[in-house]
């Protein structure tokens, strides 16, 4: 019997670990991705959207999170055709390009007629790596990016192929958090160690989100939007 006993007390904490250990997948999968892990060029992902959609053209591209793809990686590429009559959405997995995961066409409208520029990837000079490097440094940010995305927009009364990159408001905090760590160490009072861990802390959670915005082609920033 108390060998009987035994495996059942093993038999339950297997279960237990088991169920914490789905309980942390879900955890990790809701988790924002490193969006500079996926830099796949324009040149590449047109063809990825043209190949399924025949004469369409490519308006916009981003990588970010997405529940079509259970919170992995995604490209999404939108386009419209020659007569902009349709709109088309592809998204694919940022893993495995060859994997489209959804491609839905629709009646476009009046608006989105009016929106609808053909991104000109001849003039993106600057690929998705020179660009997330360009925008740590424009924003000061240490971290990696959360999204980027890629399309026309009117610079200096110009459509220009336009990068805009959003870093997770931790990743801002991530120089504040070092420099009080190294305030921290050269004060020997356990007091002002724990308020400095307590200021690092404060940082992280007041961080905000940071957006860069920077010209394809040349790489000069447009702007750096702090969220509010």
């Amino acid at each position: 019997m108390k060998k009987n006993n035994k495996l059942v007390l093993l038999g339950a904490a297997l279960t237990m670990t088991a169920g914490l250990s789905m309980v942390s997948a879900s955890v990790n999968a809701d988790q924002v991705i490193n969006a500079g892990q996926y830099t796949e060029s324009a040149q590449q992902l047109q063809q990825i959207f043209t190949n399924k959609n025949k004469n369409f053209s490519l308006k916009e591209v981003s990588v970010e999170n997405h529940n079509d793809n259970k919170q992995e990686p995604v490209y999404e590429l939108e386009g419209f055709n020659a007569k902009k009559t349709q709109s088309a959405k592809m998204v694919v997995n940022a893993e495995k390009t060859n994997e489209v995961i959804k491609n839905k066409t629709k009646k476009m409208s009046s608006s989105d007629k009016k929106d609808a520029n053909a991104l000109n990837v001849n003039d993106v000079k600057k690929s998705p790596v020179d660009a997330i490097n360009l925008a740590k440094k424009y924003a000061n940010v240490t971290g990696n990016p959360t999204s980027w995305k890629l399309e026309m927009t009117k610079v200096n009364g110009n459509e220009t192929p336009v990068y805009e990159i959003e870093f997770n408001g931790t990743a801002t905090a991530a120089s504040s958090s070092s420099t009080s760590s190294a305030k921290s160490s050269s004060v020997k009072s356990t007091k002002a160690k724990k308020s400095s861990k307590a200021s690092s802390k404060k940082a992280i959670k007041n961080a905000k989100k940071v957006t860069v915005k920077l010209n394809a082609t040349n790489g000069n920033k447009i702007a750096v939007e702090n969220d509010d």
